[in-house]
């Protein structure tokens, strides 16, 4: 399955297009990753340290950083041996336009602070009493010489996640690496509603990473179930509006004034996969942007909007009992 962003996936997904070609197997009996090493599709195994890592590219502040990793199961990495380093360098190595710096947690030592000043972010959204603590308080980074040093926490930088092998998230009846998860027998899949918000290209990711997908609907009744699921789930505060989530249709960008033809992540129209309600007035392709899939609370139908707001989001993985 390629991704709107190009990426391929490393998993298999039921296609809903067709029940007799493309199915992937089930792999709610698999062993969990503590047995069969093998996790989320962005993280690699180390078998010196039984863990498994992420090395994120996109720069955030300290707290930011450890919620991402808290997000996909994992914590942000406590550089707690030798070899938590030499993980970190083989992956920072990669990408040498990152500067000199990736947030690692505290190892509960004292460290010089580091020379060189990374890029600050002292935007409205860090209060007043964030700043005054951060600028007074040094949070741990690994330079590329594997040297741990401190920098401000508010500063925005790499960061390394890591969880153990034994402790790794696997959900045994859903198939998938991580928790959160709920089945519903009527539909025979398993759904979670995220806790953090995304872009479309990085919902799409995350729930690809935990052996999942953003949800379709095929029918008036999963889009009930649905619907009842999102009415449920806490509200994401960081989102643009958290009566939006993120789902599994998106359209290509059309040339010149051609109307946006969307489709499900499998190909299908709408009307093939078996849902293409619209909320009222919708798909309005507001300032001709929106092109990629959002549920509405509210409702429960269809609503189009731009693919870089950030939304929650609803994962999906059928279960083959």
């Amino acid at each position: 399955m390629t991704g709107y962003n190009g990426s391929t996936s490393l998993y298999l997904i039921e296609d809903k297009s067709n029940s007799n070609a493309g199915v992937a197997k089930p792999i709610a009996s698999a062993p969990p990753p503590s047995v069969s090493k093998q996790y989320r599709s962005d993280y690699v195994y180390n078998k010196d340290t039984n863990a498994f890592y992420k090395l994120h590219t996109d720069s955030a502040k300290m707290w930011d950083a450890k919620g991402s990793c808290t997000t996909e199961g994992a914590q942000l990495m406590v550089p707690a041996s030798e070899q938590d380093i030499i993980q970190l360098h083989s992956m920072f190595k990669r990408f040498p336009d990152l500067g000199n710096y990736v947030w690692v947690d505290e190892d509960g030592k004292d460290h010089e602070s580091a020379e060189e000043q990374p890029m600050i972010d002292l935007s409205d959204s860090v209060t007043e009493a964030m700043r005054s603590r951060f600028a007074l308080q040094g949070c741990d980074v690994v330079t590329r010489q594997g040297e741990i040093e401190t920098s401000p926490c508010y500063n925005r930088l790499p960061f390394i996640c890591k969880v153990e092998a034994i402790d790794a998230p696997y959900d045994t009846h859903c198939g998938v690496f991580a928790i959160g998860y709920q089945y519903v027998e009527s539909t025979g899949s398993c759904y979670k509603i995220s806790k953090v918000a995304y872009s479309w290209n990085q919902a799409y990711d995350e729930c690809q990473a935990e052996n999942a997908h953003l949800v379709v609907l095929n029918s008036e009744a999963e889009m009930l179930v649905v619907k009842n699921l999102t009415n449920a789930a806490a509200p994401v505060d960081e989102a643009q509006t958290t009566y939006f989530f993120y789902a599994g249709f998106r359209a290509q960008e059309p040339t010149k004034n051609e109307t946006p033809v969307f489709k499900t992540i499998f190909n299908q129209t709408l009307q093939e996969a078996g849902f293409s309600g619209w909320s009222e007035n919708e798909p309005n392709n507001a300032n001709n942007i929106e092109f990629c899939g959002t549920l509405f609370k509210n409702d429960g139908k269809l609503n189009d909007v731009d693919c870089s707001d950030k939304y929650a989001f609803i994962c999906e993985k059928e279960v083959h009992m």
